[in-house]
């Protein structure tokens, strides 16, 4: 952490990373209404009926990211590469409320709100932030913007952050390429570290990633979310390419980091995709949609940041009485597994499609059995594109920070050159399952 001369910290004590300590200009962030709703809204939405102890929230999460982001940054600048100490700081600084802020727009229950959100034009955005197409639904990025650009938000980022010479708009720029700069703000001596930045919130290894696997892992009393953090983050470094600063990895780390991919992917296996907490989005996804529903995803920005997960529940209350979907999430009544299947894409097709599945759907549509399909997909990058090493690097090239022991030459490779696994997993996994009525016989 920069030296903090005399500038009085605030200690949090967070089970997953000890002492955590936020800034004055952070505590302004975080004692807002906007970032307190986040108390009310759990990190893992219905997976506390599969895993009681996950009921931990968006708020400590945020709080843990924000810590992640600032060592990262610390790694990754450990040679400092700035024109000046002060440059540095404001980039330090930028990294670390971007993090804070990187979940602010989230709605209730996790993504299982999302369905429900309004078109995009509705949030009254620029056409810049809201994009080409103003019919498309909203997601929690757009109102993520949406509270940081133009919100009772704003002012207090605008005052507080002033002093770096960060504006909200810089904050948006972090957190959404495709936004044009203003200034110059993110170029030093010729050279554009946005993308770095960047990475150290939204990448293959960013502190997003970081925090929520090892706090879902705690918290859900699973061990796949585990890996070697401290290790990962000690050997996070940077690589200047074509006046563009990317993040690398040193070669040392490697394997490190090839555990942290499959950390990821076996909890989306076996614990964000599992079929409780599937099928309890669905339901969501069901009431949602259903007539009598009581429940809208607020367009004014203000009544949003007022939604959380309790408003919902009130509304489920509400509509229990009258509409089957509230009554059964309310009271826990979710359909069971009638089938399950696994598959890879590419491999056997797509298992919705097959003639098991619909014969099974034949048959209880005869009966008159009520049933819902869910397909969960889930590949193991986001980011890297495997085999496709040769292209041009962009937002998402990560490098690895090579040494020939015997030349003493050191080379920056793309990660993808250097591990197999992008290869191995490039198929997406595929759980396909079809639910009926938890009395309902097939």
């Amino acid at each position: 952490m920069p030296k903090k001369g005399n500038v009085k910290t605030t200690e949090i004590r967070d089970v997953i990373h000890g002492p955590v300590e936020l800034y004055p200009w952070e505590m302004e962030i975080v004692d807002s209404p906007a970032f307190q709703r986040l108390r009310n809204i759990k990190q893992l939405g219905f997976s506390e009926f599969a895993y009681p102890c996950a009921v931990h929230n968006r708020y400590i999460h945020s709080i843990g990211a924000c810590h992640l982001a600032g060592v990262a940054f610390q790694a990754i600048f450990k040679k400092h590469f700035f024109s000046g100490q002060e440059l540095y700081h404001h980039y330090y600084y930028l990294a670390r409320v971007s993090a804070l802020l990187h979940d602010i727009g989230h709605g209730p229950f996790s993504h299982a709100i999302e369905h429900a959100m309004p078109p995009v034009s509705k949030l009254g955005l620029p056409p810049e932030v809201a994009g080409k197409d103003p019919k498309r639904q909203a997601t929690h990025e757009d109102y993520t913007l949406k509270i940081i650009l133009d919100s009772p938000l704003t002012p207090i980022l605008e005052k507080q952050y002033a002093r770096f010479g960060i504006t909200p708009w810089t904050i948006a720029c972090l957190m959404n390429l495709s936004l044009k700069e203003r200034d110059g703000f993110f170029t030093d001596r010729g050279v554009s570290f946005r993308k770095v930045l960047h990475q150290i919130i939204s990448s293959e290894m960013d502190a997003d990633r970081m925090d929520y696997l090892q706090r879902d892992s705690y918290y859900t009393g699973v061990s796949y979310g585990k890996f070697d953090a401290n290790w990962l983050l000690t050997n996070l470094g940077v690589h200047i390419e074509k006046k563009t600063a990317h993040m690398a990895l040193n070669e040392r780390a490697l394997y490190t980091f090839e555990d942290f991919l499959l950390s990821r992917y076996h909890m989306f296996l076996m614990v964000y995709l599992h079929h409780k907490s599937v099928c309890y989005e669905k339901m969501m996804e069901k009431y949602l949609h259903s007539h009598g529903c009581t429940f809208h995803v607020p367009e004014d920005v203000e009544d949003y940041i007022r939604c959380d997960d309790s408003v919902v529940y009130e509304h489920l209350r509400r509509d229990a009485g009258t509409n089957d979907w509230a009554d059964r999430i309310l009271n826990r009544r979710h359909y069971r597994v009638a089938v399950e299947w696994h598959d890879r894409s590419g491999s056997r097709g797509n298992p919705a499609k097959s003639k098991e599945a619909a014969e099974l759907k034949a048959k209880l549509k005869a009966k008159g059995t009520p049933f819902f399909e869910a397909s969960s997909g889930k590949g193991l990058s986001n980011y890297v594109r495997p085999n496709l090493a040769s292209l041009e690097p962009d937002e998402n090239t990560l490098f690895v920070e090579t040494y020939d022991r015997l030349s003493g030459e050191v080379q920056f490779r793309p990660l993808e050159e250097l591990t197999d696994l992008f290869r191995k997993y490039a198929e997406e996994k595929n759980i396909y399952r079809i639910y009926i009525p938890e009395n309902a016989k097939i």
